[in-house]
């Protein structure tokens, strides 16, 4: 058997977290851990670490695909082929992500070969943490490169089940339900493991039936789902920050946010010295001068987000005024997905304009609840208005900062990103309640997160108000707004069995035969394996169609 070397973190890091930010790597035999005093807990605590390598990938290939982002601009960098549905098998980007999610597999695999359950509440509490991470890859790499779960998941094939300590086996691909089944026998015995609880940014009990109860919804068990989202809801671990303190999601350290249940935590000053140019909210925002600032909120999600002028999820949008403007702008979009305006001036709740010569007023339809939406006529067609001072724009499309990934702590493009949170659960009830025919128990946990938002009472759902709409289109209308750039929205479209729809401007409509929606049924929807993969593996590894 070959010797296998193992990467981990020199014994210093036990002095404390911030040390494993800072210190060098080191190489220890599987022999001579046992032997090494704290050597299983670095090892531990290495995996945790090789996390931030591997979610900025994570954050590109689950999200880009999804219907809450404009990118502005081409670019030779490889993800603006997961942004526009056209798939690369040469895909640095997903070649990146697929590699750093094997690494901590492998990390994972290298712990559990060593340790035994029932030696110790120590060694035990370890085992769980690695199942649940192990299970954490496991899961989104099923849904990034395998079809969704209610497409054929006893045929259609997923990724290599690699559960040895031995990294250089080769195997062949798993289908999507042994994939599951493999990642639901770990949670669950990480369950029953889990003897602390040492924060909200490891593993914990709770980590695992979060996880769990995004597994048992996805694989349509939703009494299962209902059964877990309700463990995490009712343990009392964890609270809904108040409406004043939405923006910590983003600003705050993770361990400060109550809704927590599990982050990948970033180090203030440690991670980005400087201020964080390559980082996932850099692309989203120009921040004191740090970040590229391409790729902005959709159309789209500022049409629901501004639904309601108290929604206080709108403040992680920044419109870019051009140069201190004040002219008031109403911007809507064209029939060929391409933005424009005209300028207005505010008459009481009324918005009037000009048109070839002649003045006019948009049209003003109340949300219901004391605000309103405006509406322009533009070639017979009724079109969305939206006001801004005049903005500022990168080839035609308009700087609407996204900033719910940026300002952890103060620094510019510093954040701790969400893996799960005390609304995903609330929603994923809702979820479950939906599709098992308990409406107003859905509109509920709805209204749980709308409320929390500030949409007041009158914007709140009821059964009466669902009219053409079914409880679940509502569901999955609040976690578009509320799970936004948190990796979820294309999963949630193409595993209901939804059309995603991309008609609004964005360089996404720039390629050749671009997607104007993308059908779940679509070969699209799922990433090719990396070529380079195959390769290594001798051509064990299959393609995708």
């Amino acid at each position: 058997m070959k010797k296998q070397i193992l990467t981990i973190l020199t014994v210093g890091v036990l002095a404390g977290s911030c040390s494993l930010d800072r210190t060098p790597y080191d190489s220890l035999t599987n022999e001579s851990i046992k032997n090494t005093p704290g050597a299983l807990g670095v090892l531990n605590l290495g995996n945790y670490h090789t996390l931030k390598s591997w979610v900025e990938n994570w954050h590109r290939v689950t999200e880009y695909p999804g219907d809450n982002v404009a990118l502005s601009g081409t670019t030779t960098d490889n993800l603006f082929y997961s942004y526009t549905y056209q798939r690369l098998v040469t895909n640095s980007r997903v070649n990146n992500y697929w590699s750093n999610s094997y690494k901590i597999i492998a990390g994972t695999n290298a712990l559990l070969a060593q340790l035994k359950e029932g030696e110790g509440a120590e060694s035990d509490q370890i085992i769980a943490e690695n199942l649940y991470l192990r299970s954490l890859m496991y899961f989104y790499l099923v849904n990034v490169f395998g079809k969704p779960y209610s497409q054929n998941p006893t045929q259609n094939l997923a990724v290599p089940l690699q559960l040895s300590a031995d990294p250089f086996e080769v195997l062949p691909r798993n289908t999507v339900k042994e994939v599951y089944d493999q990642i639901e026998t770990d949670l669950l015995k990480a369950e029953g493991l889990f003897n602390q609880y040492k924060g909200n940014v490891y593993g914990s009990v709770y980590a695992a039936q979060a996880l769990l109860a995004r597994l048992y919804i996805y694989t349509g068990r939703d009494q299962k789902a209902l059964e877990y989202a309700n463990k995490v809801i009712n343990s009392g671990e964890f609270s809904l920050l108040s409406t004043a303190n939405y923006t910590q999601i983003a600003t705050g350290a993770p361990e400060s946010n109550p809704e927590n249940i599990f982050a990948i935590r970033f180090v203030k000053d440690v991670d980005y010295p400087d201020n964080g140019w390559y980082t996932i909210g850099s692309l989203y925002a120009s921040i004191d001068g740090s970040g590229w600032g391409e790729m902005y909120a959709s159309r789209s999600y500022l049409e629901e987000v501004r639904k309601y002028p108290e929604d206080v999820r709108a403040k992680f949008i920044v419109p870019k005024v051009l140069n201190n403007s004040t002219e008031l702008n109403a911007y809507y979009v064209t029939d060929d997905y391409k933005y424009a305006s005209v300028v207005v001036t505010k008459e009481g709740d009324d918005y009037r304009y000009t048109e070839n010569g002649a003045s006019k007023l948009l049209t003003r339809k109340s949300n219901g609840a004391g605000a309103y939406q405006y509406f322009i006529t533009i070639n017979g067609k009724e079109r969305t208005a939206l006001m801004d001072y005049k903005l500022e724009n990168r080839n035609g499309f308009l700087k609407y900062f996204i900033t719910k990934c940026s300002g952890q702590e103060g620094q510019a493009h510093l954040w701790s990103p969400p893996i799960s949170r005390l609304a995903e659960m609330y929603l994923i009830r809702a979820e479950a309640n939906a599709k098992l025919g308990n409406a107003l128990a859905a509109l509920e946990d709805v209204n749980v997160i709308r409320k929390r938002a500030g949409i007041p009472d009158a914007g709140l759902w009821t059964v009466e108000k669902l009219g053409d709409k079914t409880a679940l289109d509502v569901v999955m209308a609040e976690r578009k707004l509320e799970l936004a750039w948190e990796g979820h929205r294309k999963f949630d479209v193409f595993r209901n069995g939804f059309t995603m729809d991309r008609r609004y401007p964005g360089t996404h409509l720039s390629v050749t035969n671009p997607f104007y929606t993308v059908s779940p049924t679509d070969k699209a929807i799922i990433e090719f394996i990396p070529e380079q993969q195959i390769v290594l593996s001798k051509k064990v590894l299959t393609q995708n169609e």
